[in-house]
């Protein structure tokens, strides 16, 4: 019964810590969307002065100012999004410790800030908005519980003239109310309900939301057909009990019902504990779970219908049991699988593995009007279909050349090792495929478009020449080591842009100085097809962004008349820089080289300053860095080029499915595995009761063995073979944790052979 108590464990863990994890993940998608407005019904925004004096009269309309700002302490500073309200009943965001603001002047901050800055409750920060700067007590610590990278700041301040209001919100509709009426139907105000703001929330919720919303009813239909096929190993015991406890009296309808409540007791108990402990282990570690998310819960939602679903379903099963199990009895009549029928399997197997393997091979070579993805996406079933029968097909194989009874010996061992083998090899294939996939489709994504800055970077544009080596020499100091800067040419006597030199010959030929009227000829790949100009040092080479780049050239466009026509359309010759593009300039002349010299670029005395390895800092000193900036460029834009990316976020949903695929074999294969060798135990002791050699159990282990061991290895190439599509798609990688799910099958098969070898207890020791 432990098996059983092991598995009920398993299922209700599994279950209901995976609908956990998603349920908590769409709660806090919910509470974040419903925080962000106060748990307000409605709100409105508006910048029209009028509309603003016609809410002040209205009745429950609670003003609120919302504008980019930064928090400082100690030197260290961090943009935050300053909110700023009058009503100290207006509670906007999570707070996890401390309280709201009753008093002007008390400020909520986010917690992620506060760790990061040093900010302890009871501390005394300046806030800074445009050109003011006035002080705040924290009174507390808030969160975003769909957003942990979210910072903001909550500040409770008096109705004063430097208060304007950008957002009101409400629990009463404003289209209702008489004096905003006008401004709504001018659409000099807009406002939306709390649902219409869920319903945004829940269209650009987390892609893992969307990708593992099956998985929880995906795993415990795993588990289930697992317990399934452990009950039919161990089928042979409980008619033997049965049999005993007929023999001691007890008619056999009560024998059997005793057995089978017995058994669906013991799941039904460890699908209690294991959801109890689940959901346990969620709610103390949901910090770093939804941190791996990029989330930050503050309570976990536990899916009770799913669990009341499942507890529900398996006592039906307990009831159903019992006439099930009698009519089975009945049939089985002790017998094994007879040797007609595993012939019937083998030939089963053969013929789909031979059936799946043609047309896969027939789907990878195929050419016409399908398409290359739709190609890809025909030939995962007949690769499904090699994988579930490949098992039957090797089984016979590794019992060639045996004696006949050894030959016998090994299709009765052999019987139960097909299933449980074909599903875990499905478990792997599929996981591998869709990591591999997914991972190819984020690689080559990148790959194809250019970021606006480079990854991990922090790019300080317009910063003055003469701030830039003391931010050079405290990025040194605390760390950096790749840093480079461009010199901003002065556009008051020239505005040169680069382009690609396909735009300047389409202008040419088109006869038009306007380059709106040639976008068709833009650079698609390049995140700004018509970029800015630097300068850099004095005999460097002429770099520019790759996607600009043609035959070693670009294209330049002279913007001397000051509107958005050129005066000149030129060439240059420039080298591919994969760092330049997008928010940095799309191409960097050396300064007094014939480019400067010929549209006279003079240096502005200001520079773009961009820290490559911004990220390797520790949070500190970025934080250190970044008030350094401020201090040194109060003026500068800013753009921090470490956030993570869709690619990236594609990625880590692929890389967490290898892991599940990965464990998700192991299980299947070891308690499978396991399952059969609780019931074989008989035919081990009787092997070694008769005195075979070591040799010959080994043997026969190993051919056992080499059932899982084989098919499972086999996943790998065919994975990575269906998503390359044998090879003809190689423009970006796969990665590498694809393979886990196949090493993973494999390795558990090799611990299974072991624990086969083992001397079996009998009752009677």
């Amino acid at each position: 019964m432990g098996v059983l108590l092991l598995l009920g464990i398993l299922l209700g863990g599994s279950l209901t810590s995976l609908a956990v994890v998603l349920s908590s993940a769409e709660k806090a998608i919910v509470d974040s969307a419903r925080a962000d407005v106060g748990h307000a019904s409605y709100a409105l925004q508006t910048g029209n002065p009028d509309a603003t004096d016609a809410l002040r009269s209205v009745a429950g309309a609670k003003p609120l100012q919302d504008e980019n700002g930064d928090v400082v302490a100690d030197g260290l500073s961090a943009s935050v999004l300053v909110r700023t309200i009058t009503d100290p009943s207006l509670r906007l965001g999570v707070v996890t410790k401390g309280t709201w603001p009753s008093r002007p002047g008390e400020v909520v901050l986010s917690q992620t800030t506060a760790e990061a800055l040093g900010i302890a409750i009871g501390d005394t920060i300046q806030v800074r908005t445009g050109d003011r700067q006035r002080p705040g007590r924290v009174v507390g610590w808030s969160v975003d519980p769909a957003d942990r990278t979210t910072s903001t700041l909550v500040q409770l301040t008096d109705d004063g003239a430097t208060f304007r209001p950008t957002m009101w919100l409400s629990d009463e509709s404003f289209f209702g109310i008489t004096a905003v009426r006008p401004f709504l139907d001018d659409r000099t105000a807009t406002y939306n309900s709390v649902d219409s703001l869920l319903e945004v929330a829940a269209k650009n919720r987390p892609h893992f939301l969307s990708a593992m919303r099956f998985v929880p009813t995906g795993c415990a239909l795993l588990v289930g057909v697992l317990l399934l096929a452990v009950g039919a190993v161990l089928s042979g015991g409980w008619r033997r009990d049965a049999d005993t406890l007929v023999a001691a009296g007890m008619p056999e309808s009560h024998a059997w019902r005793r057995i089978v409540s017995v058994i669906f007791a013991t799941v039904l108990i460890g699908e209690i504990a294991g959801s109890a402990a689940a959901a346990l282990v969620v709610l103390v570690a949901r910090g770093p779970i939804s941190a791996r998310l990029g989330q930050q819960w503050v309570e976990i939602a536990v899916p009770w219908p799913a669990v009341a679903v499942m507890l529900g379903l398996t006592m039906l099963a307990g009831l159903l049991a019992v006439p099930s199990v009698r009519a089975g009895a009945r049939w089985l009549q002790r017998r094994t699988l007879q040797t007609a029928q595993r012939r019937w399997a083998t030939l089963v197997g053969v013929a789909a593995t031979a059936g799946g393997l043609a047309c896969w091979l027939l789907l990878i070579y195929a050419s016409g009007t399908l398409g290359r993805d739709r190609l890809a996406s025909l030939s995962q079933l007949p690769a499904a279909v090699i994988a579930a029968a490949l098992p039957y097909a090797i089984a016979p194989l590794l019992a060639w050349g045996l004696p006949t009874a050894t030959r016998a010996l090994m299709g009765n061992l052999l019987a139960g090792a097909r299933s449980v083998t074909a599903a875990g090899a499905l478990v792997a294939l599929a996981s591998s495929m869709w990591a591999a996939q997914n991972v190819y489709d984020a690689n080559l994504g990148e790959a194809l478009s250019s970021r606006l800055q480079p990854a991990s970077s922090f790019v300080i544009s317009d910063m003055p020449d003469s701030a830039v080596p003391a931010l050079t020499a405290l990025y040194r100091e605390h760390g950096g080591n790749e840093l480079i800067s461009f010199r901003v040419p002065d556009e008051a006597t020239a505005t040169l842009r680069v382009t690609a030199a396909e735009v300047v010959a389409c202008m040419g030929e088109r006869h038009t100085q306007d380059p709106g009227d040639v976008t068709d000829c833009f650079s698609q790949d390049s995140a700004a097809p018509i970029n800015r100009v630097l300068l850099g040092p004095e005999g460097s080479a002429q770099r520019a962004d790759p996607h600009l780049v043609d035959g070693g050239k670009v294209g330049l466009l002279d913007f001397r008349t000051g509107d958005q026509t050129v005066s000149r359309l030129a060439e240059t010759r420039a080298e591919a820089d994969p760092v330049l593009g997008g928010n940095l300039p799309g191409l960097v002349v050396p300064l007094g080289g014939s480019v400067a010299e010929d549209f006279g670029l003079e240096p502005a005395g200001m520079s773009e300053v961009v820290l490559l390895d911004f990220t390797a800092l520790e949070p500190r000193d970025q934080f250190f860095i970044r008030a350094a900036a401020i201090r040194l460029a109060p003026s500068a834009d800013m753009q921090n080029g470490s956030d993570p990316t869709e690619y990236d976020r594609l990625r880590s949903v692929a890389n967490t499915a290898a892991f599940l695929g990965a464990l998700g074999t192991i299980v299947i294969v070891m308690l499978g595995g396991a399952g059969l060798i609780v019931g074989h135990t008989l035919t081990r002791r009787t092997l070694i009761d008769v005195g075979a050699a070591p040799g010959r159990r080994l043997s026969i282990v190993a051919r056992w063995t080499a059932v899982p061991l084989i098919t499972t290895l086999l996943t790998i190439p065919l994975a990575i073979l269906t998503v390359s599509l044998a090879a003809q798609r190689t423009a970006a990688s796969y990665g590498v944790l694809w393979i886990l799910p196949g090493v993973a099958g494999a390795t558990a098969a090799v611990f299974i052979g072991a624990a086969f070898l083992r001397t079996p207890r009998m009752d009677n020791e």
